[in-house]
């Protein structure tokens, strides 16, 4: 696997006290970023720890629920502004997964110089292959 994309990917959001119940959520402010921080504490959740008095959230959600939560986080991609979507961690394990799965070559022309990921469709935070192309700078013009 390419080092790039493993490095991306390890940079994901794990497992950590953002299950907690003892969490605070703020937000999302004008960037749609959220404020998340331990009310017992007072402190922004460390990755990969749980301290003593972790909780687990146990919540009775149904499918349906989890459905409508998936649908409203695609809507509020469609609400940020698509620079910050392009900063995304989401994007950018798709880009970098589109580019490898092309063997980072340009869909028109083939070259491997100055090549990106496009958007055909914009499909934010649900794009498939069929939503995007790689293309050099020269076929971009």
């Amino acid at each position: 696997m390419n080092s790039k994309l493993k490095k991306l990917e390890e940079n994901l959001p794990k497992n950590c006290c953002s299950f907690c119940t003892n969490l605070s959520l703020k937000g999302p402010d004008e960037e749609y970023k959220y404020d998340i921080k331990c009310v017992i504490f007072d402190k922004i959740p460390r990755s990969n720890y749980c301290c003593e008095l972790f909780e687990p959230e146990h919540t009775n959600l149904s499918i349906e629920d989890l459905d409508n939560h998936y649908m409203n986080f695609l809507e509020t991609c469609l609400r940020v502004p698509y620079d910050e979507y392009l900063k995304s961690a989401h994007w950018q394990v798709f880009k970098e997964k589109t580019l490898y799965e092309n063997n980072y070559s340009c869909s028109i022309c083939g070259s491997k110089e100055n090549v990106n990921v496009y958007h055909i469709r914009k499909n934010l935070g649900r794009e498939t292959q069929s939503d995007v192309i790689v293309m050099c700078s020269k076929c971009t013009l």
